[in-house]
């Protein structure tokens, strides 16, 4: 299951474009567009729209308009791939101290630390994802993994429904949900 996670944020890391202004206007215009999209997202019954829509929207995430901190996300990442868990945190941490607004830098911070099994710190981090963008599907579908590591299955199923309300296309947290509300059948959530 971490494998899945992490492979699914490297493509989006290692892939994405990474030049965006950082320009007032530029911003306002990319949240008009991730408001689009996000809307889009819920409205598409074409799955292979969604997907579209989702890799469009992790693009823009990715986006931090900082030449130095793409350069350390990208090294981030190379490390994670290379299983060099401890150089990835440790250029997570500057680049969160450099960009304390980049959601992604959080977000990779917090797989990080769950492939680490440091589940406080990457719910601390998810947290800060969360401040900075509520609708991050990707962070609550990690945290409800987390929850499920920690046996809260009634967290996880929660953290799932939140991720599955902003991207009802997330077919692996969709049957992580039916499954675990079938565990919880008669349990109150």
């Amino acid at each position: 299951m971490k494998r899945i996670l992490l492979s699914a944020l490297l493509v989006v890391l290692l892939g994405a474009s990474m030049s965006c202004s950082t320009d007032p206007a530029v911003h306002g215009d990319r949240s008009a567009s991730l408001n689009a999209l996000f809307m889009r997202l819920q409205s598409t019954q074409d799955d292979e729209e969604a997907h579209l829509i989702e890799v469009t929207i992790r693009r823009v995430w990715a986006q931090s308009g900082r030449q130095g901190v793409d350069t350390l996300m990208k090294r981030a990442a190379e490390a994670v791939h290379g299983g060099r868990t401890d150089e990835a945190l440790e250029l997570c941490n500057q680049v969160v101290a450099t960009a304390p607004d980049y959601v992604e830098g959080w977000n990779l911070r917090a797989t990080i630390h769950y492939l680490r099994d440091e589940y406080g710190e990457a719910v601390a981090d998810i947290e800060r994802v969360l401040a900075l963008e509520p609708r991050h599907f990707g962070a609550l579908a990690g945290l409800g993994r987390i929850m499920l590591e920690l046996e809260d299955k009634k967290a996880a199923l929660q953290a799932f429904d939140a991720a599955l309300a902003i991207n009802p296309h997330l077919a692996d947290v969709r049957k992580e949900s039916d499954e675990l509300r079938e565990q919880l059948a008669g349990i109150p959530i």
